[in-house]
């Protein structure tokens, strides 16, 4: 087998084989082996409790072969500016162990220990590392990963590390395809009435009956426009499930929904934008993946839970297990950043089956919500803050994915001049990356 680099261990877990995978190949690009018997003259990180054995030496923490979920002792520390923790001593050959630094973030350790959930049951921001210590908005993971990396060449000049590949995603949910346009003349004439009592103006909806006006929530052609303009690929997630508390009536017997489903799926990818009545059932997100196939004809493979509504493990065991490739769920609703300590798709390590799982989440950097509505910003703050993530997404060579809503760019309302930090966005994102 050909490799690059090669892990000298005494010990080997599933946690490790994972760990290792993830700096190694995901972040730097590098083939490594793992091996108790390394071979000389070869790139070495000698992670065990024997110094003599030469190469980068890193001391084990113990986590990567532990079985089950335990509190961990952790204590943040900085260097450069750059938060750490699980140190190493002094004698190491780097200033934390990257291993267990990368898999305690990036499996989400710390979402099976906190109780605290909101409303809906999520893991809320303020009880994470990132947020109490201040550094959501760094990808540290990536960033101790090609300090690693660094480290790797001073030790061995002639080690290849490619460059890194920054890449970005517009991805767009439909919550409510239209505001007015496919719920027929009973439910709108019904509004009508409604909007006179409550002092709202009738004439928009009136216009939009009538034809004379198009449907304020029909973004898709100033989305097309400006994703085609900027060169950025668009990922829709559309819903098919049924009506409840938090779920808006989605007929897609409709025609006109119907139509809008097969025009975006023939040049853009498409997922399921699975209902927040389906939960984590696998019987009910299924059902919903399956009218969406026969919608458009295509096999769908990516899946964005409505609301963000992900509890780990359970929720991603469920899309797994009905053949979801990609979870696109993971991120904050009332904060931007970096969740998972990382700017880039990454497999899921289940740490119930404790073992690598074969979906890849692939985490975004914000959502249009989280500035205009919890943040209360206005759209000039929020464009200093999504410049930051953009900048830190690209030293990483990481992929800087965001969230919008077709409602969202209706440039009324509360929405009005959101447009603003849409399109900074995609034009920001696009600009030259850092070499």
């Amino acid at each position: 087998m050909k490799f690059d680099v090669q892990v000298y261990t005494t010990k080997t877990s599933s946690r490790l084989t994972y760990a290792v995978d993830l700096v190694l190949r995901n972040i730097l690009g590098l083939a490594y082996t793992i091996t108790d018997s390394p071979e000389e003259g070869m790139p070495l990180i000698n992670y065990s409790y024997d110094r003599s054995v030469g190469g980068i030496f890193i001391q084990p923490e113990g986590l990567l072969f532990q079985q089950g979920i335990k509190n961990q002792e952790i204590w943040i520390a900085h260097l450069d500016e750059t938060p750490l923790f699980f140190q190493q001593p002094p004698e190491a050959g780097f200033q934390l162990d990257i291993f267990s630094f990368a898999f305690y973030l990036v499996s989400r350790y710390e979402e099976y220990l906190t109780l605290a959930r909101d409303e809906h049951e999520r893991f809320v921001a303020e009880s994470s590392l990132a947020y109490k210590h201040n550094f959501l908005d760094l990808p540290v993971v990536d960033i101790w990963a090609h300090r690693l990396g660094v480290t790797l060449k001073l030790l061995y000049p002639e080690l290849i590390i490619p460059e890194k590949k920054y890449d970005y995603l517009l991805s767009v949910d439909i919550d409510q395809p239209f505001e007015y346009k496919g719920r027929g003349l009973f439910r709108n004439l019904g509004g009508l009435i409604v909007d006179y009592f409550r002092d709202r103006e009738p004439g928009e909806r009136f216009r939009c009956m009538t034809g004379r006006m198009k449907d304020s929530y029909d973004t898709y052609g100033y989305i097309h426009d400006n994703a085609d303009r900027y060169n950025c690929p668009v990922l829709y997630f559309f819903p098919t499930g049924e009506r409840s508390r938090y779920d808006k009536k989605i007929n897609t017997n409709k025609r006109c929904y119907k139509k809008l489903l097969r025009k975006l799926s023939k040049n853009n990818s498409v997922g399921l934008h699975s209902s927040y009545s389906s939960g984590n059932s696998p019987k009910l997100i299924i059902k919903e993946k399956e009218k969406l196939e026969t919608i458009i004809q295509q096999k769908i493979t990516k899946l964005r839970k409505h609301h963000l509504l992900m509890s780990i493990p359970h929720s991603l065991q469920a899309v797994q297990d009905i053949g979801i490739v990609e979870d696109y769920t993971l991120g904050h609703i009332r904060e931007a950043g970096f969740r998972a300590g990382i700017a880039r798709p990454f497999k899921f390590y289940d740490l119930i089956r404790e073992e690598t799982s074969s979906l890849t989440i692939v985490p975004f950097q914000y959502v249009d919500v989280a500035y205009q509505k919890y943040k209360r910003y206005h759209p000039s703050e929020a464009i200093e803050s999504v410049n930051r993530l953009i900048n830190m997404t690209k030293e990483v060579g990481g992929l800087f994915v965001s969230v919008w809503h077709n409602t969202s760019l209706a440039d009324k309302g509360e929405w009005k001049g959101w447009r603003r930090l849409f399109e900074h966005t995609l034009k920001e994102q696009q600009k030259s990356t850092i070499k």
